[in-house]
C-alpha cells in the first residue's frame, strides 16, 4: 500500500492548521494534472482506518483518473468542529463524515447537500428492501435523501455481553449471567478468584457506558439517551431500571468487584484487558468482538445478550431508524459531480465488502457480508443477539419537525444529562436517587423553556412531540400505527 507524504499547498497548509485537520496521503498537487481534486473529511476509526481509506482511495483514483482525493483526518471528538471551522473559512471539504445527530447539526447550517439528483433506482437497490424509505430510513429530512451509511442498521444500537469461558468456568460457571442478580453473584466471585489478577467486571470505560447499556433492558431507551419517557414525554431519570443500574455498579464498586482504574480508561481499554486475559465479562458495542480477535484469537470468547432485571426485561433495545448517518455533501462543494463519485464507491458493494473483511464490522449493504457472516461463530452470534434482543422503537427526529428540534434541544443540554451525576455515584458510593431527581426536576423547567424559545422562534416544538403514547418497549413499534 501507498501512502503518499501530505500535501505543501500554503493555504491548505493553514487551513489545516486552524482547523486541527491532519493531511493523511492524498494526490499530488493537481492544480496542473486536470483532475479534479475531491477532499474528504474523516475520522480515523476503527484502529487502523487511516491506511484501509487511503488504499480504497488510491483503487478508487485508478478507476477514475479525471479525479484525485484529498483525505484529511480529525480525531473523533473533534471531527464535527473541525468541519465547522472548516466551512467558516470558506475551506469546506466536498465530502465529510458527520455521524448520527452530527448530520443534523452541518445540516441546520445549511451545509449538507441533498443526494436525491444523483440517486438511481438502481443504486436504491443496493440496500435491504425498505430500509430506504425517507420516513424512517434516519438518511432523510424533509423528504430529502442527506446523507449515506456505512454500518448495518442494527450496529449502532446493539449491544451485547462478552464473555471468558474459560474464566467462568474456573469459578465454576457454565454460562454468561442471565440477569443482574446473576452478573452480581458471578463477577463477585471471580473476582475473588482471580485473586487480583484477573477481575470479574468493568463497567466499559471511564463514563460507565455500561449502566446506559444494562439500563437499555429495563427502561425505555429514550430515558438514559435523553432523559425523557418517550411514552409520557416527561423526565424520567428517576426510573427505578435506571436508578437501579447505577446502584448495581455502585455496589460492585464498593465492593472491589469491579476492575481498578475503569474510571480513567479510554474507549479501547476494555478489549485489550479482556484480550489478555485480565477481565471476565463486560457490556459492550458489536466491534469490540473483531478486537478482541484481532489480539487473542485463540481466547473462549462467548457473545450474549444483556442481562436483564432479576423482575424481567422490561424494554428491548431500539431499532429507531434503518441506518445511521455517516456520509454527507458539502452543499457549497464546487464539484458535487465528483463528490457524488466517491460517495457512490464509498456506498458500492465492493467498498463494503473490503470494510468487513478488514475490521468484522458488518455494514449496510448486507449482500457484501451476509452469508460470511453467518458462518462465522462471533458474527453469528451477533445476528442472532440483535434478532433476540433488538425491537422497532419510535423516533421523534423522524416523526415530525417538533420533534427533531426538540431532540436538538435536548442534545444542546449535556449537563441534563445523568451520565455524570451517575459516575460519581458510583466512584463515590453515593446514592443515585435523590440526583436523579434533581435532574428530573431540572429537565421538566428546561423542556418547558425549550418548547417556549421554539415557539418566540416561529418554530414548532414541545413534549408532545416527544410523546409516543401508544409505544409499548416490548413490541415492535410501527408508525403511525
Amino acid at each position: 500500500m501507498k501512502i503518499r507524504p501530505a500535501l505543501t499547498v500554503l493555504a491548505g497548509t493553514v487551513a489545516l492548521a486552524l482547523s486541527g485537520c491532519n493531511l493523511v496521503g492524498g494526490s499530488p498537487d493537481t492544480a496542473d494534472t486536470g483532475k479534479v481534486t475531491v477532499t474528504v473529511a474523516l475520522v480515523p476509526d476503527p484502529p487502523g482506518a487511516s491506511e484501509f481509506y487511503r488504499q480504497q482511495f488510491d483503487e478508487f483514483e485508478k478507476a477514475n483518473p479525471g479525479i484525485a482525493v484529498k483525505v484529511l483526518e480529525n480525531p473523533t471528538d473533534q471531527q464535527l468542529n473541525a468541519v465547522e471551522l472548516m466551512f467558516q473559512q470558506n475551506n469546506a471539504p466536498d465530502v465529510f463524515r458527520a455521524q448520527d445527530d452530527g448530520m443534523d447539526r452541518m445540516a441546520a447550517r445549511g451545509w449538507v447537500a441533498p443526494l436525491d439528483e444523483f440517486v438511481t433506482p438502481d443504486f436504491l437497490k443496493r440496500f435491504p428492501e425498505g430500509s430506504m424509505d425517507p420516513a424512517t430510513s434516519g438518511l432523510h429530512r424533509d423528504g430529502k435523501l442527506m446523507s449515506l451509511p456505512l454500518v448495518w442498521g442494527p450496529w449502532s444500537t446493539l449491544r451485547v455481553f462478552l464473555y471468558n469461558e474459560d474464566l467462568l468456568k474456573q469459578s465454576g460457571f457454565d454460562g454468561p449471567p442471565k440477569t443482574w442478580g446473576d452478573l452480581e453473584r458471578i463477577a463477585t466471585k471471580v473476582t475473588a478468584d482471580g485473586k487480583g489478577k484477573y477481575f470479574g467486571y468493568a463497567p466499559t470505560s471511564a463514563k460507565a457506558p455500561s449502566v446506559e447499556m444494562l439500563a437499555g433492558t429495563a427502561v425505555p431507551y429514550s430515558v438514559p439517551a435523553t432523559g425523557v419517557d418517550f411514552r409520557t414525554g416527561k423526565p424520567a431519570l428517576s426510573s427505578p431500571g435506571l436508578v437501579e443500574a447505577v446502584e448495581l455498579h455502585r455496589r460492585l464498586q464498593a465492593a472491589k468487584v469491579l476492575m481498578p482504574g475503569w474510571e480513567s480508561w479510554d474507549g479501547s481499554r476494555a478489549f485489550k484487558e479482556f484480550a489478555a486475559g485480565r477481565l471476565a465479562m463486560y457490556p459492550t458495542a458489536p466491534w469490540h468482538v473483531a478486537e478482541v480477535r484481532k489480539l487473542a484469537p485463540e481466547l473462549k470468547l462467548g457473545v450474549a445478550g444483556l442481562p436483564v432485571p432479576d423482575a424481567g426485561r422490561g424494554a428491548y433495545l431500539p431499532l429507531s431508524k434503518s441506518f445511521s448517518p455517516l456520509w454527507s455533501m458539502s452543499a457549497k462543494s464546487a464539484h458535487k459531480a465528483e463528490g457524488w463519485k466517491v460517495m457512490d464507491f464509498l456506498a458500492s458493494e465492493g467498498f463494503h465488502q473490503a470494510y468487513y473483511q478488514k475490521f468484522g464490522t458488518l455494514t449496510a449493504l448486507e449482500g457484501a457480508w451476509k452469508s460470511e457472516a453467518e458462518k462465522n461463530p462471533d458474527q453469528a452470534a451477533l445476528l442472532k443477539v440483535a434478532e433476540e434482543t433488538m425491537r422497532r422503537a419510535p423516533n421523534p427526529s423522524l416523526a415530525s419537525a417538533g420533534g427533531r428540534a426538540m431532540t436538538e434541544a435536548l442534545a444542546a443540554e449535556p449537563d441534563l444529562k445523568y451520565t455524570d451525576a451517575a459516575v460519581s455515584s458510583i466512584i463515590k458510593n453515593q446514592p443515585f436517587a435523590p440526583a436523579a431527581a434533581q435532574l428530573d426536576k431540572k429537565l421538566g423547567s428546561y423542556l418547558g423553556q425549550a418548547a417556549t424559545e421554539l415557539k418566540g422562534k416561529g418554530q414548532e416544538g414541545s413534549a408532545k412531540d416527544l410523546t409516543f403514547a401508544g409505544w409499548d418497549p416490548l413490541k415492535d413499534y410501527t408508525p403511525g400505527g
